[in-house]
C-alpha cells in the first residue's frame, strides 16, 4: 500500500460506475488468445469466456486441436465481489485445490460486481496517474484503478498480509467496443503464474 496514498471515499450508486468494469454490462461472450505459465509448467491455446446469465459466466480453456484443460462456470452467490467456480471438466495436471482457488479469485476480480453501489475508499496511486477504489472483498482487499474514473478499470490488484503487499496484478487494457478488454495480464509473482489473454479479432 506505499504505493497509494489515502484520498477519502466515493459513494458508487450511480449506475455509471457498473460501467467501468473489464466486462461491461454489454458483454456476451469473447475468444482470447491465452497462455498460462505455473511452477515452470506452459499451457497455451485459446480460451472463451462467455455470459449465460446475470452473474453467471462460463469460461473454458482448449488448445487447437481441441483438448480442455478446463471448463468452469462460475455463479453469484451473494459473497462480496466473489463468484463461485463450479469444475465441469479439468485436465488432471490443473487439477489441484490451490491452484482451482486461484482461477476462483482471478475470475471473481474481473467478472464479479466490483467497487459500484455502495460507498468505497479511494486513493491515488503515486508512481503515475491513477485513482484506486478499494473494497473489501472474501479474500484480503481488492483495488481497482483507473485513470479518472471515467475510463474503465486498468488495473486490479488483490492486497493482504501484515504489509498489505500486492499478492495478486491484473493488468487491463480496455476495448470499450467489444464490452472486454483486449488484453488480460494475470500476475501472482508468489504463486510463479502468468496468464495472458488476447483478444480474438
Amino acid at each position: 500500500m506505499s504505493k497509494y496514498s489515502k484520498r477519502g471515499i466515493l459513494d458508487m450508486s450511480d449506475t455509471q460506475y457498473g460501467e467501468l468494469m473489464p466486462f461491461g454490462k454489454g458483454f456476451r461472450k469473447a475468444l482470447y488468445k491465452a497462455r498460462l505459465e505455473v511452477n515452470g509448467h506452459s499451457f497455451s491455446g485459446l480460451v472463451m469466456i462467455k455470459a449465460t446469465g446475470e452473474n453467471h459466466y462460463k469460461a473454458s480453456f482448449f488448445n487447437e486441436v481441441g483438448m480442455n484443460f478446463f471448463d468452469f462456470e462460475l455463479i453469484d452467490m451473494g459473497e462480496q465481489n466473489r463468484l463461485n467456480l463450479y469444475v465441469k471438466n479439468i485436465y488432471s495436471p490443473l487439477d489441484r485445490d490451490m491452484l482451482l482457488n486461484k482461477f476462483e479469485k482471478y475470475f471473481s476480480m474481473l467478472l464479479a460486481g466490483g467497487p459500484a453501489g455502495g460507498v468505497q475508499k479511494t486513493y491515488l496511486k503515486q508512481d503515475d496517474a491513477g485513482i484506486m477504489i478499494m473494497m473489501d472483498s472474501y479474500k484480503g482487499k481488492d483495488g481497482y484503478i483507473s485513470t479518472n474514473l471515467v475510463e474503465p478499470y486498468k488495473q486490479i490488484v488483490n492486497v493482504g498480509g501484515l504489509w498489505k503487499k500486492d499478492r495478486i496484478t491484473i493488468d487491463l487494457e480496455p476495448d470499450r467496443t467489444s464490452h472486454c478488454p483486449r488484453i488480460i495480464t494475470i500476475l501472482q509473482p508468489g504463486f510463479r503464474l502468468v496468464f495472458k489473454l488476447t483478444l480474438v479479432e
